[in-house]
């Protein structure tokens, strides 16, 4: 369907409801949530599913939705009321009484779906998987350059530390104040190890997205995009220069995403970084 209006009410079924008007109430959605100061984010993909309802439900909740346009999410329906409410009507004077009253709630949420600063590096990471040398094999290239040089160092090297710093301290906002000692994987191990450097150890399974890890006898650093489960035997990470395949996975030349074996880990830890 091409209509993006409010033009019929929106009921999770199987199939999946899907059209523009899904999609724009979609977008408006995760404005309301960062309006409403809620880091939550859900897709636009025009497609109804259980995500959708039930992120409209909770704006719609939190800005004091009442009546039939609240009580038809008990069916499974955003009523036309409730998307319009979502797309920026004006609200009633019900409403913002309802909406003063619900403040308890939306705490709640902001509780709820609080990121933590690792999270939060790790979430502005992403788009930086493929990222390549240019040219390849030269450790350098318009994007690695940035790593290295926001790293300390003035030419090419190995970068896989210098990205580990880029994710931690640029995009993270972590306090590392010698930022080149992320350039050389045994320093971190030994500055985590030592309370330094705006480092602390923690045992591998008590690993969290942000962290950055060690492998392979000072081979290789990565940050975790994870949180490590219990009794896991594999690390997730994101990493510079590294391969996307089966190439050279300490000089590989790209961003990636990888699983890691946690016996690959240096001395067991993960070096957990100040976050301001």
């Amino acid at each position: 369907m091409a209509d993006k209006a409010v033009h019929r009410p929106l009921n999770v079924a199987s199939p999946h409801q899907k059209g523009a008007d899904v999609k724009a109430l979609q977008g408006q959605i995760n404005k309301q949530f960062a309006h409403l100061k809620i880091d939550r984010e859900i897709t636009v993909d025009d497609d109804l599913g259980l995500e959708t309802f039930d992120a409209a439900k909770q704006v719609a909740r939190s800005l004091g939705a009442v009546g039939p346009t609240m009580s038809k999410f008990k069916r499974h329906t955003i009523s036309e009321g409730a998307q319009r409410l979502i797309r920026g009507r004006e609200r009633t004077a019900a409403e913002k009484i309802a909406g003063t009253l619900r403040k308890p709630y939306r705490e709640a949420l902001r509780k709820r779906y609080a990121k933590g600063a690792g999270e939060k590096a790790i979430e502005r990471a992403m788009p930086y998987v493929g990222v390549t040398e240019h040219p390849a094999g030269s450790n350098w290239g318009p994007e690695v350059s940035k790593f290295i040089t926001f790293t300390g160092y003035t030419g090419p090297v190995f970068w896989c530390g210098c990205f580990a710093c880029w994710v931690v301290v640029k995009l993270g906002g972590a306090n590392i104040p010698s930022r080149i000692r992320m350039g050389y994987a045994p320093y971190i191990t030994e500055d985590a190890i030592a309370g330094r450097n705006g480092f602390t150890a923690v045992p591998i399974s008590k690993g969290r997205a942000g962290d950055v890890v060690c492998l392979w006898g000072g081979e290789h650093v990565v940050t975790l995009r994870e949180d490590v489960e219990p009794g896991a035997a594999y690390i997730k990470t994101i990493e510079g220069n590294t391969s996307s395949g089966d190439g050279s996975q300490s000089n590989g030349g790209c961003v990636a995403l990888k699983e890691r074996s946690i016996g690959d880990v240096d001395r067991g830890i993960a070096a957990r970084p100040a976050w301001t």
